[in-house]
């Protein structure tokens, strides 16, 4: 498929489909026309790099687990350092979400002195 083909069908730009694929995250095949052409698996590496984008990750980070999408390429190594970002990550969700709790906290405790005023 087309890169405008897949953009529509991953719900992209072709400039961010364009950013990907100068990254390493996605590959093209050019045909004889010199035009890129996707594979339709790459639909679903498209959707869990926005996934992971979406949960903070970097384009960098990303890279290092693309492995652990293509399975005909299966590399444990890659896959096992996945898993660590993940967790990684997550800890570090954690963190914001305590932090933005206390804030939260504070906030509500100054807002409830302009009713008591």
């Amino acid at each position: 498929m087309r890169i405008g083909a897949l953009a529509r069908a991953a719900a992209v730009s072709v400039r961010t489909l364009r950013h990907y694929e100068s990254q390493g995250l996605i590959a093209a095949q050019r045909g004889a026309n010199g035009y890129r052409e996707f594979s339709t698996a790459t639909i679903e590496q498209v959707r869990w790099i926005r996934e992971l984008l979406d949960c903070g990750f970097s384009t960098r980070q990303i890279a290092g687990m693309m492995h652990c999408l293509q399975r005909d390429s299966w590399d444990a190594a890659a896959c096992e350092a996945g898993y660590a970002l993940h967790q990684r990550k997550l800890a570090e969700l954690d963190q914001m979400i305590s932090v933005l709790q206390e804030r939260r906290v504070r906030l509500a405790e100054r807002l409830a002195h302009f009713y008591s005023a």
